[in-house]
């Protein structure tokens, strides 16, 4: 029977009792907490899982984690010995530690990606094709690894994930298809919704500023506003934002757009409860891939849906998988201005 492995020091910890193991696009390192109870049955000595140590967690033969132990919390008495575990990806150091003081000037995003994760051990895939130079990329006071890097990735409308080998991978929303379609009453055991409208909006305004020119307003600034309606909201819930930088009136257009979409498709998230960890062919589902759906309950007939997060559970109830799953639009990253650069001496080239 399948089930999940936990390799220290070469070393596979097996027999797990529970376990909850979650991957996703909306954290860059996945997380695992696994328990366990031994009976010590007169064993010379109990077995250390150390923490801080360099760790892969398997489902069977797919590799899931790999990363280090980040706690360790065992509970015994004189004959009973039970154990806690938990632990995160490698990229969970790129989320806990600061930025170094640097300024890039020159550099795409893939090179400073690379630069950055090199002393944590961690490789960089490039997967979108993003190392477009910057005029200037420089993390603020206080900022961690990740917080830099996901200026970068917002300025370029791309993602940074991981994926479960402990690389660090920048890509985009779905670009991989899943084997099975997601059924209600065939694959899906349960389903839990959270269709909420709160941020959603029925106008969006965008104001901002654009660079004036010769012909046009001289020398100063000129009003941007563009608009867009959701039909799907019917009643009266206008929303002004404001731009961050300068933009044309076709990059304000197409930013209220990508507000409307992205707001609509973070409210239609969907959890399902699977039995099997597996698709029929074999494959074990993971996050940002691309699945229909067929689920009357929620009025999807045959809707294209991206995973988003993937939990895999081992408690009282049995074993089971959690999928959440959302339009893509939800995940649809809009290149952003640069920032204005600001030249330094520890600038590098």
């Amino acid at each position: 029977m399948p089930e999940i492995r936990l390799m220290v020091d070469g070393v596979y910890w097996e027999g797990w009792t529970s376990y909850r193991v979650s991957l996703g696009m909306q954290q860059l390192a996945g997380h695992f907490e696994l328990q366990m109870v031994e009976r010590w049955a007169g064993a010379a000595e109990a077995r250390e899982i150390p923490e801080g140590a360099v760790c892969e967690l398997y489902y069977d033969d797919e590799l899931l984690i790999t990363g280090y132990i980040d706690s360790v919390n065992p509970t015994y008495n004189a004959q009973d010995h039970s154990v806690s575990v938990s632990g995160r990806d490698k990229t969970a150091d790129l989320v806990d530690c600061s930025a170094p003081a640097t300024q890039w000037i020159g550099r795409g995003l893939a090179d400073v990606a690379r630069e950055l994760c090199k002393p944590f051990g961690i490789a960089v895939l490039d997967q979108a094709g993003a190392n477009a130079p910057f005029a200037s990329l420089k993390p603020n006071d206080g900022d961690t690894v990740f917080d830099t890097l996901d200026q970068g990735a917002r300025t370029r409308g791309v993602l940074l994930i991981t994926d479960g080998r402990g690389n660090l991978i920048i890509t985009r929303a779905g670009q991989a298809g899943a084997h099975d379609p997601l059924v209600l009453g065939d694959n899906i055991q349960a389903g839990s919704c959270n269709r909420d409208r709160t941020e959603v909006f029925s106008h969006y305004t965008l104001k901002g500023q654009s660079a004036g020119t010769d012909d046009e307003w001289g020398e100063t600034s000129a009003a941007v506003l563009a608009t867009a309606r959701d039909p799907r909201v019917k009643r009266h819930r206008p929303l002004t934002l404001i731009a961050d930088g300068p933009l044309d009136a076709k990059a304000a257009q197409e930013r209220v757009k990508w507000e409307r979409n992205v707001r609509w498709g973070r409210s239609q998230a969907i959890t399902y409860t699977l039995v099997t960890h597996r698709q029929s062919n074999g494959e074990i589902w993971r996050p940002n891939v691309m699945t229909t759906v067929h689920d009357e309950y929620s009025y999807l007939r045959g809707a294209e849906r991206l995973i988003t997060d993937v939990t895999y559970i081992l408690d009282d109830q049995g074993e089971r998988i959690e999928l959440t799953v959302m339009p893509r639009d939800a995940f649809e990253l809009l290149e952003q201005p640069e920032p204005p650069s600001e030249d330094t001496t520890d600038a590098w080239y």
